[in-house]
């Protein structure tokens, strides 16, 4: 489902792959994917496999189910499915000065209901499309928000932790194609809650039947509550990192714009299964995000890159 980022799907990602159950998971399906390729590779010939309509369908969901409006997919008529293990580079956190690369594991099962319901470790755990057909799409569904703990990051050193939770969220998108226009808004439902809204735009091509690509852009409003879960600091809060030889000072900011994104996907498949998934993000903290001490880089990369099995 649309899912409705705090950070970016990518941040969403990052956060839940600290997750030791699931990387073990997907190393297991890595592992079966070995044993498919090898088998593959005694088949026919690249350059002599046809991508069928259905399988071209198949890609530009999964490319746009990487960009910041990923409820405008074609509709489909069979349930697809996609995993990939890589690598992600991104930011310890958003507004952190330092990078970090964890393992990056992916699922997307899409199709499921006749196409009503998904799901993705990039857009929810579970989504279900209210609206999936013609020019309007809508919906609604339920993700696991993004968390810190104070280790991450010398800056975070005395703060308390930001535990994940799960979050509502809904959308409503205008399929243009090869534009698409999304808005949507996401509620937490513990630890603080708050409220996030996003408008987002994209951009799908597909300059051969094996390549598929997005660009895409977003910006982001975050209510009083939101702001300060992640970059407010309390009196309490930053005497307790001070005393613990990182000074702060207090910072309680107000609801406003919160984050800007450009996005870059590509999906290209080598034969009729294996393939391979990148993104790369630039986020840009904005408003009074931007002023909060813990903002110590503004702009930040976010990069992914990972082979893909797609049945």
């Amino acid at each position: 489902m649309a899912p409705l980022r705090t950070r970016s799907i990518r941040w969403k990602m990052a956060c839940r792959l600290r997750v030791s159950g699931r990387v073990r998971i997907t190393c297991l399906v890595a592992l079966y994917c070995g044993r498919a390729l090898a088998q593959e590779r005694q088949g026919t010939p690249i350059d002599e496999i046809d991508i069928s309509t259905g399988r071209q369908t198949a890609l530009e969901n999964e490319s746009i189910a990487l960009t910041t409006t990923p409820d405008v997919g074609p509709h489909l008529s069979h349930t697809t499915a996609v995993v990939a293990l890589g690598a992600l580079r991104h930011p310890v956190y958003p507004g952190s000065n330092r990078s970090t690369v964890d393992v990056f594991p992916y699922v997307d099962i899409r199709g499921l209901l006749n196409d009503r319901v998904f799901v993705s470790d990039a857009n929810g755990l579970l989504g279900v499309k209210i609206l999936n057909n013609g020019l309007v799409r809508a919906g609604v569904g339920l993700n696991l928000g993004n968390g810190r703990t104070s280790s991450d990051d010398p800056r975070l050193r005395g703060l308390p932790n930001v535990t994940p939770g799960a979050r509502i969220q809904g959308y409503v998108a205008l399929a243009l194609k090869p534009v698409s226009l999304e808005v949507g808004v996401e509620t937490r439902l513990i630890q603080k809650p708050g409220t996030l809204a996003r408008l987002a735009a994209s951009y799908n091509i597909a300059p051969l039947p094996q390549l598929h690509l997005s660009v895409s852009a977003s910006i982001s409003w975050a209510n009083a509550s939101y702001q300060n879960l992640f970059f407010g600091i309390t009196p309490a809060e930053a005497a307790a990192a001070s005393a613990q030889g990182n000074p702060l000072s207090a910072y309680r900011p107000g609801s406003g714009l919160t984050s800007a994104f450009l996005v870059t996907t590509v999906v290209y498949q080598f034969t009729k299964h294996w393939g391979i998934l990148a993104f790369a993000n630039l986020d840009h903290v904005i408003g009074p995000s931007r002023d909060s001490p813990l903002t110590q880089r503004t702009t930040a990369p976010v990069v992914a890159i990972g082979a893909a099995y797609m049945f």
